[in-house]
């Protein structure tokens, strides 16, 4: 791979160096130019003894004796800078060489290191795209072409037989930097084969290792340590919320298990739920009506909009709600709307006949809940 001195590892070197050494640095790039200096007014000069250098991939002194034989040069000692055996630049160092040449070696070797650094920051910044581009193949299921991806994989270091469910987690937060500490902490906190990347949308979706015991997921082994990650994330954000989807044993069912964790990250909003922890397997249902609702037009929503109009003021919509929520509890629900019991009765008398649906009945209730539930995940209870 090549491998080009860029100006911010240029005068790096620069800065580092002069920080031990009382004389001037500049390092110069593979076609000769100061491309890092002490001195900035010299940065992209052309430098002749550099190109020399280059061409004799060997040391060449500059002092006050043979100056005269160089244009636009200083006295010092040029070093050439040598990357996987091959001259990829040059650093000098201005002044008398009887002075600098001791120090020669020492900018070489302290330059070199921090190229190979710079070279090897390169390298795992270059895995880390390459590793997110795979995890948003195996979320969006895309090109799951067994060989291929397991030989991306493979080149990556990653086992795609471990078992694996997906979780996403979101933060309300608009705080750029609150969301960089919550990113920070799910790094720190993740485990080995654990798998992370961020979302076009904001959200962060991380790949978790699980435990599988005759061939069943041992849940409660991942939502013990979903609650531990959850008392540091809200240390952060007290918003944050995780979600997870269902556990299959493949990795090309990655996405479905994304999708269900969205699909629920969409209900839990919707729905203006408290809970910061959220299971596709408790949601399903609502998931179903909510993509029945996007799919079609509703005859249910007839229904809750005939209550909304002829309800007076939203006290039937509100008792109607109360009363699902109480699983058609009367004294429950009286209580909670802090009405008498006669009042009550009075009200779902009122809604069986204003909807033509009877509370009182199970099957009227469930139209019911599923007309209010449809309203919701259409957005036209707004």
């Amino acid at each position: 791979m090549a491998m080009y001195i860029t100006e911010q590892v240029a005068q790096e070197i620069v800065d580092r160096t002069m920080a031990i050494l009382p004389y001037n640095i500049n390092v110069m790039d593979q076609d000769g130019r100061i491309i890092g200096s002490g001195d900035r007014q010299r940065i992209w000069i052309k430098h002749e003894v550099a190109s020399e250098v280059l061409k004799r991939k060997e040391i060449i002194e500059i002092s006050y004796n043979n100056i005269q034989n160089w244009d636009g040069v200083r006295e010092g000692i040029n070093l050439p800078i040598v990357f996987q055996g091959e001259v990829v630049g040059v650093v000098g160092i201005t002044g008398d060489p009887e002075a600098t040449r001791g120090y020669g070696q020492l900018v070489k070797m302290t330059t070199e290191m921090i190229i190979e650094q710079a070279f090897l920051q390169k390298q795992l910044q270059l895995d880390e795209r390459i590793k997110e581009e795979l995890v948003h193949q195996l979320i969006n299921g895309n090109n799951l072409g067994e060989s291929l991806v397991f030989e991306k994989a493979k080149s990556l270091q990653i086992d795609l037989t471990v078992p694996r469910v997906v979780i996403v987690l979101k933060s309300s937060s608009q705080q750029v930097d609150r969301n960089q500490k919550l990113e920070q902490k799910i790094q720190e906190m993740k485990e080995q084969d654990d798998l992370t990347v961020k979302t076009y949308t904001g959200e962060m979706v991380i790949l978790k290792k699980v435990a599988i015991f005759n061939e069943d997921w041992e849940k409660e082994l991942t939502l013990n340590t979903i609650r531990i990650w959850l008392s540091q994330l809200k240390k952060i954000d007290p918003s944050v919320k995780v979600v997870i989807g269902s556990y299959y044993s493949t990795f090309k069912k990655l996405h479905q298990s994304y999708k269900e964790a969205k699909d629920t990250l969409v209900i839990g909003e919707k729905l203006v739920l408290e809970q910061s922890l959220l299971l596709y397997e408790n949601f399903s249902i609502y998931v179903f009506i909510n993509e029945l609702a996007q799919s079609m037009d509703n005859p249910f929503i007839d229904v809750i909009n005939k209550l909304k109009e002829e309800g007076g003021g939203g006290d039937l919509h509100r008792t109607l709600e109360v009363y699902i929520n109480q699983n058609g509890r009367a004294t429950n629900t009286s209580n909670e709307l802090f009405i008498h019991r006669n009042s009550l009765q009075y009200r779902l008398e009122k809604i069986k006949e204003i909807t033509g649906k009877d509370p009182r009945n199970y099957k009227d209730l469930f139209e019911l809940n599923l007309s209010i539930l449809i309203d919701k995940f259409t957005g036209r209870n707004k």
